[in-house]
């Protein structure tokens, strides 16, 4: 029996450890890859601590707004009774007592036009951060597709050039049996063996090729390689087509781009820097309170304990306006206005700079999507008449009038016609893709025949 309860334990353990390992290999398509990239790539946490720190800055300045409350320790001046000193010089402790006041202090703004702009500044800078965030979305969306078309690009690849390996290989089989038959020369033994030297060589690239694009779809991620997780390209065979001219390209941009909506709020919070150096030039008005207690003496170390004698403490209570007007910096208003003016200056550049390289870049994608989707038509082409060679090729080969070898050549016309095809089909995509996060859309609302 306890053998049987052993055997009954270790047979449960090991399926539940085999469903374990069965329930961590999964496949994932594209739309799974995003999930998972906008869920662990670290520049999203990164853009979220940026984006606490802009509210942690709004708060910092709407604060300026508020009472301001310290406990305080400090040192007063009372005038001794019995001075016979100028009115209008005193020395501290000789013709004055130096006592000490401890309480609760409070300064309170009643005016300064800087606040309301540095209130504005810091407001402006949380919807810069909104947008940043979403154009670092958007940067590791595209970083994930990229990613992920370049290995199955890689994929589909290796498996042609696996192919492609085989058929030289038999082509050099045959050629060296032809040779010992006495029916081909020693020179299609040696070309064929070359073509087989050459074909492995792409077939390893493409066995390297294929490794590489796989870490780099995880590095996308924000992952390490995990072995567990089985990435199955979903392969799309419906090309899709804009819906939209150039023009309205251009004018989506400008109001769907990131990077776009970014440096007009730059540009206003430049504005608004000018404003706030410009207010410098005007007052600042506080009122200040305080309550607790003093003492009108403060006695040396001969007496140390009668600072601490509560007998010797009374309450107090003051008030005072506080204002303050700059009257001489050395230039220093002036000069931080000049630099608020530069900033608002090279924003003005760069604004304009990002304009035109947007509507470039727009106009290239545009034209290569339009040259791209030629070169698959073309492609396609080259495939069917690949295949009707092969055709034609199989049935002389059957009726005896072309060589195995032949046969092999035209099968190996229809493999490269089909790589060719692969890189142009999966370059549309990519192009696709550079184009919708270039102006901050998705492609489903730039296309009208997408899956």
């Amino acid at each position: 029996m306890k053998k049987l309860f052993l055997l009954i334990i270790i047979f449960t353990s090991i399926n539940i450890f085999a469903e374990e390992r069965n329930a961590e290999e999964r496949n994932i398509d594209i739309n799974e890859c995003i999930n998972i990239a906008l869920q662990n790539h670290p520049s999203l946490f990164i853009q979220i601590e940026d984006f606490k720190k802009s509210i942690a800055n709004y708060r910092i300045a709407k604060s300026q707004k508020t009472i301001i409350v310290n406990g305080e320790l400090k040192t007063i001046e009372f005038v001794r009774s019995k001075s016979t000193a100028n009115t209008n010089f005193q020395i501290p402790g000789k013709d004055t007592d130096i006592g000490l006041f401890a309480g609760i202090t409070m300064t309170y703004n009643l005016y300064d036009a800087r606040k309301d702009y540095t209130i504005d500044i810091a407001k402006n800078n949380i919807d810069i951060s909104k947008l940043q965030s979403q154009k670092v979305s958007n940067d590791v969306i595209l970083q994930v597709k990229n990613a992920y078309y370049e290995y199955l690009i890689s994929k589909n690849t290796l498996k042609i050039r696996e192919e492609i390996n085989q058929k030289y290989k038999n082509k050099s089989d045959l050629a060296k049996l032809l040779f010992e038959q006495g029916t081909k020369p020693i020179l299609d033994v040696s070309k064929a063996e070359v073509d087989l030297a050459d074909s492995q060589l792409q077939y390893e690239r493409a066995k390297n090729n294929e490794r590489k694009t796989k870490l780099n779809l995880f590095y996308s991620m924000g992952l390490e390689e995990i072995e567990s997780i089985t990435i199955n390209p979903k392969d799309v065979e419906t090309i899709p087509e804009l819906k939209y001219s150039i023009d309205d390209l251009y004018k989506m941009a400008e109001l769907y781009s990131p990077a776009i909506r970014m440096i007009t709020l730059e540009k206003r919070t430049a504005r608004l820097r000018i404003s706030e150096e410009n207010a410098a030039h005007f007052p600042r008005v506080d009122i200040l309170f305080g309550v607790g207690y003093q003492n009108e003496y403060l006695y040396g170390l001969h007496k140390v304990s009668e600072n601490f004698n509560m007998n010797n403490w009374s309450p107090a209570f003051n008030a005072a306006m506080r204002a303050a007007i700059p009257i001489y910096s050395g230039g220093m208003i002036t000069a931080r206005v000049d630099s608020a003016e530069s900033d608002y200056n090279k924003i003005i550049y760069r604004e304009k700079e990002l304009l035109i390289d947007t509507k470039n870049r727009i106009r290239d994608h545009f034209r290569s999507l339009e040259e791209i989707k030629k070169q698959i038509e073309i492609s396609n082409l080259i495939i069917k008449n690949a295949q009707r060679h092969l055709l034609l090729a199989q049935r002389s080969y059957e009726s005896g009038v072309t060589s195995q070898l032949e046969l092999q050549d035209a099968e190996l016309s229809v493999i490269n016609a089909e790589i060719g095809y692969l890189g142009s089909k999966y370059n549309y995509f990519l192009t696709l893709s550079r184009l919708s996060s270039l102006i901050g859309i998705g492609e489903n609302l730039l296309c009208k025949n997408i899956e």
